[in-house]
């Protein structure tokens, strides 16, 4: 097996980080029903290593979501190896025939419970992948806000991550107008508001992650703080 390809860059962190967001800017549930489906796959089949292409293949023939693997790779934003490389759990590499390959690396079933701490002081921080475990929560410290454990894992940029908390609570007061209280749905308005003040980075602030089970992560991991409990 070939080293493993890293994602593509320029080698500037910066560029690095714009590979990230551009490759899954193509919305979260886009993201979830596809990662679904190729780790679906993936643990449908013995071997450790599966052909990239093939995968792709599989997906447009059983699921009908695309018509080609053209339409597919439009779909994902670039090239279906590259995307993939920008999932955090899962290592692309080349065969010995030059051909991409992929595995889904299975979290550790003894990590231990670990917290991530981000300070994001600039727009690049927001295009880092965050892998968030099933059993994890995000908390920003300085708003006292909390993204809690939901029992599904979160694959998206800390940007999305964002925006979709803003959506969410969006949608809560939209769906129950009339039947909040006043002092509610200004504490939930303030809260949006500062939700959206932190995509402008009108100031630092900080985004810890704290998993009981120590399988979320960041990409690129630079300048996380780990801490293992």
């Amino acid at each position: 097996m070939a080293a493993s390809d890293p994602v593509p860059t320029s080698g500037d962190p910066k560029a690095e980080r714009r590979d990230f967001a551009h490759l899954l800017s193509i919305g979260h549930q886009e993201i979830d029903r596809i990662t679904d489906e190729v780790e679906q796959i993936y643990q449908s089949q013995p071997t450790e290593w599966l052909q990239v292409e093939a995968v792709g293949q599989m997906i447009i023939n059983v699921q009908g979501w695309y018509e080609d693997y053209d339409e597919f790779e439009d779909a994902v934003g670039g090239s279906f190896p590259d995307f993939l490389r920008a999932l955090p759990h899962i290592e692309v590499s080349t065969d010995d025939r030059g051909v991409a390959v992929f595995k889904v690396l299975p979290p550790d079933p003894d990590a231990s419970p670990t917290v991530y701490t981000l300070n994001v002081t600039k727009r690049e921080d927001l295009w880092r992948v965050l892998y968030k475990s099933a059993d994890a929560s995000v908390r920003f410290p300085a708003i006292d806000f909390e993204i809690g454990a939901d029992q599904k894992r979160r694959i998206d940029t800390v940007y999305n991550h964002i925006t979709n908390a803003v959506w969410n609570l969006s949608s809560h007061l939209r769906g129950r107008q009339g039947n909040v209280a006043s002092d509610t749905v200004s504490s939930i308005t303030e809260t949006i508001d500062k939700l959206n003040a932190m995509l402008d980075i009108e100031e630092p602030f900080t985004i810890i992650v704290d998993d009981p089970t120590g399988v979320s992560m960041f990409k690129p991991s630079d300048g996380v703080e780990i801490v293992t409990l």
